[in-house]
């Protein structure tokens, strides 16, 4: 209890710094410290600090240009890289020195970690608010530090959304994809054309991909105004907001609201109940694109953003095929086949958004036939697409599923092995290391064409809000940190140290965040046959792993489990963490070992 006591009271930041000094002491935020912006260019970034301390502590921080007692004070240094800051705390003051308002933001962040986790409290708590001194300096590792939220699939609040904002500010990450259209849902409001929104945006009912409807309406959509209130808060986060809009698949919403869209305008329409790939995507006419760029122009007003997301992903050519409009126009244009339209849409798009300044961005899919190679390539399906564009010279951000998709369960519950097998535990999030996929070479030669990482949280099976914050956290700590951090700063045994504080910061907020830290993960080869080798692990560092195999519940006498176990095909094994006191640790984990379906997805 001590050592976890002391831990706590230590210097505990995520993502983990490039340098940390500890020192002796410690500095006491009152009512009375002043927070001094010494440079104009830091002004807002103090005031957004005094906002966002005032929630938790009560305090109304005084602001000076100038102070002489105990301050918080923002200095300017041009030979700071960019996005990276030194801070220091000692017992009177804390400095943040930084080149730019985003290093002076991410210094505070840091400072704000010192902190006790109820500094995130959104209502005032009523603690000693000390920071050990110490001497921090930080930049960092890529410039793309991403998280993508899906919207369309389920509907989330705007509040929500400022929520996911805000836990991205904490861990420094700079990029929201925001996912704002799909076949089950057009979220996003265009005045142009209203039926997006009073249609499209609804869905009657919830199938999921083969089971029965759920009978609910579902639906919901953010006005214009709400858009530009979430743009200018991640604004002030040091957050870009990149906006999605897909095509030319995933349509079918927007085609439900105005079937002249689709290549069969007289058939009836309406938006997807379940999920999956719909076959009604874009038709490649002179009015969809005239559409398009309409929904564009008024998303331009919106999104400052100098990437602009477009999809590309998952379009099915069986409309085009079947369409003789469509085999005109791909003989006209000179094509091969139909398939070759693709190229078509994301050709005169990405011309369409390059003339007003933008970069566009689309999943690798954009990469399959004739690659436009002014674009940015989401590589989501492993990493063999982005190896391809590298190859190509082309710009790359990497979000493998495998390792980077939020939606996959953070251990393994009876549900996993009906979505075959697809979760993604907290430890192997964090330790997820492209270079093993790439090559050495390829990294060495071309690795500066990696722009970036994000986690993309896919709604799915993401029916609220509870289910969103159990799906992200504290997974997006993991990223966070291997977007941030770098390789010789991280190490999954510290990093489940820190976790220890983060989950106090993440109570201060309520939020709900999974529990799977605190139970035993089976880790083992699903494409093996048996018998099987098979590692328990249990991310908790305080506890050991007693486990039993004749189906009674573990207790704290049983064995503990060694590093590997050889299973056969019908073996159970119960496991349990247990402190040296005796108390248990999590909830039971119990596992028959049979054989699955598997899936490479």
């Amino acid at each position: 209890m001590k050592l976890l006591l002391s831990l706590l009271l230590a210097v505990s930041i995520i993502p983990q710094p490039k340098a940390v000094e500890e020192k002796k002491g410690a500095f006491l935020l009152d009512g009375k410290t002043a927070v001094v912006a010494r440079h104009s260019e830091f002004a807002e970034t103090a005031a957004d600090f005094r906002a966002d301390v005032a929630l938790s502590t009560g305090f109304d921080l005084p602001e000076h240009k100038s102070w002489c007692g105990k301050a918080i004070i923002l200095k300017h240094k041009s030979s700071i890289p960019e996005e990276g800051y030194i801070l220091k705390v000692t017992r009177r003051k804390v400095v943040v020195k930084a080149s730019d308002a985003a290093g002076a933001f991410y210094g505070l962040q840091t400072f704000r970690q010192l902190l006790p986790g109820a500094i995130y409290a959104k209502e005032p708590v009523d603690t000693l608010w000390e920071a050990p001194c110490c001497r921090i300096e930080d930049s960092p590792r890529v410039s793309w530090r991403g998280m993508q939220l899906d919207c369309c699939r389920y509907f989330y609040p705007k509040e929500a959304v400022l929520d996911f904002l805000d836990m991205m500010a904490m861990h420094k990450q700079n990029r929201f994809h925001w996912h704002l259209t799909e076949d089950q849902g057009w979220r996003i409001e265009i005045k142009k054309y209203p039926l997006l929104t009073e249609v499209g945006a609804w869905r009657d009912e919830t199938c999921g991909y083969d089971g029965p409807g759920d009978g609910i309406r579902h639906g919901g959509f953010y006005t214009q105004d709400e858009i530009r209130e979430v743009v200018e808060y991640a604004r002030h986060r040091h957050i870009t907001v990149v906006p999605e809009i897909e095509l030319p698949g995933h349509s079918s919403a927007a085609i439900a609201a105005y079937p002249f869209l689709s290549c069969t305008p007289n058939q009836p329409k309406k938006v997807n109940t379940y999920w999956g790939i719909k076959d009604d995507v874009y038709c490649p006419s002179p009015e969809t694109f005239k559409f398009l760029e309409d929904v564009f122009d008024e998303v331009l007003e919106l999104f400052p953003s100098p990437w602009y997301h477009i999809g590309g992903d998952e379009c099915p050519k069986t409309a085009w095929r079947k369409s003789d409009y469509c085999k005109r126009l791909a003989s006209e244009l000179g094509l091969e086949s139909v398939d070759d339209l693709q190229y078509y849409f994301v050709k005169h798009f990405d011309a369409y958004l390059r003339e007003r300044g933008k970069t566009v961005i689309g999943w690798d899919e954009i990469l399959d036939g004739s690659a436009v190679e002014s674009t940015v390539v989401m590589s989501y399906r492993g990493h063999n697409p982005a190896i391809k564009a590298m190859n190509r010279d082309m710009k790359v951000i990497l979000c493998p599923n495998r390792f980077c998709y939020y939606d996959y369960h953070q251990n393994e519950i009876a549900d996993t092995f009906k979505n075959h097998h697809l979760f993604i535990t907290l430890r192997k999030a964090y330790n997820y290391n492209p270079t093993g996929f790439i090559g050495d070479s390829l990294m060495q030669a071309k690795g500066d064409l990696i722009l970036g990482y994000q986690a993309c949280v896919w709604g799915e099976y993401i029916p609220d809000v509870p289910q969103l914050e159990h799906q992200t956290y504290p997974r997006e700590a993991a990223i966070a940190e291997f977007c941030w951090s770098a390789d010789d700063r991280r190490n999954f045994d510290d990093f489940r140290m820190r976790l220890l504080k983060e989950f106090d910061r993440l109570d201060a907020r309520h939020i709900n965040y999974s529990r799977a830290y605190w139970n035993v993960i089976v880790n083992m080869n699903l494409e093996s046959d048996y018998p099987r080798e098979v590692e328990l692990t249990l991310d908790y560092p305080f506890a050991e792993i007693r486990y039993t195999t004749d189906g009674t519940e573990p207790t704290a006498a049983s064995p503990v489990a060694p590093a590997t176990l050889t299973v056969n095909e019908g073996d159970c094994i119960r496991a349990q963490g247990f402190m040296a006191d005796g108390t248990p640790v999590g909830v039971p984990m119990t596992r028959i070992f049979q054989k699955q379906p598997y899936s490479k997805h």
